[in-house]
């Protein structure tokens, strides 16, 4: 006999008890259905929320109750009735872990499971994560961790410390920080005058790499150049601006612009060692950021003052949470 199952939530945002809850779940009931609890005035849009769970919960169904801009209903028989909207069939059990779905499963002709101890595992709070994510980062799961995360992204010319500053920080804050990815496609590229799709493979393969490990690094993800620095770098390979590369740029929340006032250190990868070139190269660089009206922090000195600088701007983007535009 397959045996079915609801869980009912607004997962603003899911958290690790969450996951744990219905992980459980799956053991209960063959058949899962999570109703998703949503208003047009949420602190979190509905759209959102819907896509977290759904790719957390692949193996359950997943729907979207949404009342508009009027809140929903408190009553449990009027619940009742509105799942029986969304899932006629018969319902088994009711699960989760507040005291009003004996009541529920009452009104549905179903069991309930109150599992209470996936709280005790998992102390989360959805309201907590709201109010301050970085305190509850580690209750955040990796698919939701960048809607509350903070970027950070290192930009200059060559020999100026990128690698070293994202992967300093990222040790000392948290990582792992996102590689430059124009180094191993240098690497391994066949030799020749740069095409301009070449700059948009750097991209695809930077931008990749950025998604997938947004999910495992802390509230600041640190990050080895852009999309940004990408397109300085056409105009310096090509001696043209490509206008379907910067159409790709997604600035981050700042950028830490590091100064051309180190020495050169000799990279078989690299190719502008003079320092007229690589003054130019950070003059364009600036010019880019300024067009784009992005936040930006110069570093210079020697090692240690940019570290000191470096660590000061971090500190002070952990102070408050990410703002939504």
């Amino acid at each position: 006999m397959t045996t079915t199952g609801v869980i009912l939530g607004k997962f603003m945002p899911p958290h690790l008890g969450h996951v744990a809850l219905i992980r459980t779940a799956s053991h209960l009931v063959d058949k899962l259905t999570i109703i998703l609890s949503t208003s047009d005035s949420d602190e979190i849009e509905p759209a959102i929320r819907q896509e977290w769970v759904e790719a957390l919960f692949p193996q359950a169904r997943v729907i979207v109750c949404n009342n508009g801009k009027k809140p929903l209903p408190s009553d449990d028989r009027k619940w009742a009735k509105i799942i029986r909207g969304f899932h006629p069939a018969p319902i088994d059990r009711v699960i989760g872990s507040e005291a009003y779905l004996v009541r529920l499963a009452k009104d549905l002709n179903a069991q309930h499971f109150i599992l209470d101890p996936m709280w005790m595992a998992y102390p989360a709070n959805s309201e907590d994560i709201r109010k301050d994510p970085f305190a509850n980062w580690e209750s955040i799961p990796g698919y939701v961790r960048p809607y509350f995360q903070k970027r950070l992204t290192m930009v200059g010319p060559e020999s100026t410390g990128k690698s070293y500053m994202a992967d300093f920080l990222a040790k000392k804050f948290g990582g792992p920080y996102v590689p430059e990815y124009g180094r191993p496609y240098e690497r391994f590229r066949k030799k020749g005058k740069y095409r301009a799709e070449e700059l948009h493979f750097i991209a695809d393969g930077h931008v990749a790499h950025r998604k997938t490990l947004a999910m495992k690094a802390g509230p600041i993800l640190f990050e080895d150049t852009d999309v940004l620095l990408t397109a300085v770098w056409a105009e310096m390979l090509l001696g043209k601006s490509l206008p379907d590369l910067e159409e790709r740029i997604e600035l981050p929340d700042h950028y830490l612009l590091l100064d051309a006032d180190v020495e050169w250190e000799e990279d078989p990868l690299r190719y502008y060692a003079k320092q007229e070139i690589r003054e130019e190269f950070f003059v364009k660089i600036k010019r880019k950021l300024d067009k784009f009206g992005a936040d930006y922090t110069l570093i210079s000195g020697g090692w240690k003052e940019r570290e000191e600088q470096a660590i000061k701007v971090v500190k002070k983007m952990l102070a408050t949470p990410k703002k939504r535009k």
